[in-house]
């Protein structure tokens, strides 16, 4: 018998990747998110910062094997902007959602997605689980408060959770809203004509561990099945590479002469120069380790932005 999954943000970026990915695996794929979607098999809105929202659709969900737990505001610059939504949806709807586990009789798995923003300006490299939080926006706020949050559950009332703390990860499909995608679009843009030789762009000597979302997504399946309950983990590359490197190597790609523009807009208050993770602890209690380079990340996203724009 199969194995039934619920996945919370399942429209979104990863969300949609990992139901497909969970699909061809041969679990039994439950899908929610806040907008109407004919694009799943088993669907259900769900508003995450409505508590009763939230319990209709974990009563309507029924006995689950396990939870990927994704829904939220991710977008920094959006959650800067609404502190008060983005604390009702990301803290508020994991409480919720967590209240939701506890009434059922048989309480599944919860992979809670949370985020490397967590641990804010690091004081060494690379960041481990053991570094100080120290999140520095609202959005890392809220997934910090979030993320103690799960931690407590499992401690008080011994719920099954594994806590996942991603750095940054990008592939096709992903907004260009974010930064290597966006890179993407207006390379593949330039190159076809649409657009003049310029980009914008914001502070280009912040250095990021990026990640493919295909090794996003073995993370979290192995973290279902491997997983230590209760333990928190980095998903990560262990590597660190400037924004200017993405950008050089893309323009590389293309036979264009093109002028890069600062743009305010995208330039962050609170940029902090260099991140780079540790992902032993992942590795040793599952195995895992990035297997896609960060060149092969940004060609899969300029080849998806040549016929997607």
């Amino acid at each position: 018998m199969s194995r039934r999954i619920l996945v919370t943000g399942a429209a979104g970026f990863v969300g949609r990747k990992l139901c497909a990915q969970l699909n061809r695996d041969g679990f039994e794929v439950l899908a929610t998110d806040y907008a109407p979607s004919d694009d799943f098999d088993v669907y259900r809105t769900c508003d995450f910062s409505q508590p009763d929202d939230i319990t209709a659709m974990m009563e309507w969900a029924g006995s689950l094997d396990g939870i990927f737990h994704l829904a939220a505001i991710t977008f920094v610059p959006d959650a800067a902007a609404d502190p008060a939504g983005v604390m009702r949806v990301n803290l508020e709807g994991t409480q919720h959602l967590i209240q939701a586990m506890r009434d059922k009789s048989d309480s599944p798995r919860l992979i809670f997605i949370g985020s490397s923003e967590t641990y804010g300006a690091p004081q060494s490299l690379p960041v481990d689980e053991t570094h100080p939080l120290n999140p520095n926006n609202p959005y890392a706020i809220s997934k910090t408060a979030a993320d103690e949050y799960c931690s407590y559950a499992h401690e008080t009332w011994g719920l099954d959770i594994v806590r996942m703390r991603p750095f940054n990860h990008s592939g096709p499909g992903q907004s260009d809203k974010f930064v290597l995608s966006s890179f993407a679009r207006q390379v593949a843009d330039i190159e076809a004509g649409r657009s003049d030789a310029v980009m914008q762009v914001g502070n280009l000597d912040v250095a990021r561990d990026f990640s493919h979302v295909d090794d996003m997504l073995r993370a979290y399946g192995l973290a279902f099945e491997k997983g230590t309950s209760g333990a928190v983990y980095n998903v990560c590359s262990g590597q660190a590479h400037s924004v200017r490197e993405a950008l050089d190597y893309l323009l590389g790609q293309i036979d264009v002469d093109v002028e890069a523009k600062s743009d305010p807009e995208r330039m962050r208050v609170s940029d902090i120069p260099e991140v780079r993770g540790s992902y032993a602890a992942f590795q040793t209690d599952t195995g895992w380790e990035p297997e896609i380079s960060f060149t092969q990340l940004l060609d899969d996203l300029l080849a998806y932005w040549r016929t997607h724009s």
